[in-house]
């Protein structure tokens, strides 16, 4: 079974290469990485992530209301971050330079060293997932959490 997070590391490798097609793949790798290691954080923690396009939003929602503001602004990273990797995929007329890969795959880097630490802390853990279990009821109006 592949850890998620390797895709960052496939990331870094094509963000030093020469041409812009490496620097869009280091991007949509990039994102894909913290995107994994997110959903990872939202299944240990109890949720049911949906698959196929609703994960991502999903995935945002939540770390953005989990009322830990490192994860909040993980999540706000994590949905600028599929904007971009929606424009590296998409957008073939508007220009990706090196330099933009590099701050977007050093920002993945940033939310994926973060994941991690919350899960090592139980009471931490718990504290968020109360929030947004909480979240998902009250604003949402689904839940997706289970026992």
């Amino acid at each position: 079974m592949m850890d998620g997070s390797e895709f960052l590391d496939v990331a870094w490798d094509l963000v030093v290469g020469e041409r812009e097609a490496e620097w869009r793949s280091a991007i949509s790798r990039a994102y894909y990485a913290a995107f994994h290691v997110g959903r990872q954080l939202l299944v240990q923690c109890g949720f049911l992530v949906p698959h196929a396009d609703q994960a991502h939003a999903y995935l945002w929602r939540r770390l953005s209301h989990s009322g830990h503001p490192d994860l909040d602004t993980a999540g706000q990273t994590l949905n600028y971050l599929r904007g971009a990797r929606n424009e590296a995929d998409y957008d073939l007329n508007r220009l990706i330079s090196q330099k933009e890969a590099s701050v977007q795959v050093q920002a993945v880097a940033d939310v994926i060293q973060l994941l991690p630490a919350v899960l090592a802390d139980s009471v931490l853990q718990a504290r968020i997932t109360a929030e947004m279990r909480v979240y998902e009821r009250d604003v949402l109006r689904e839940v997706t959490w289970h026992a």
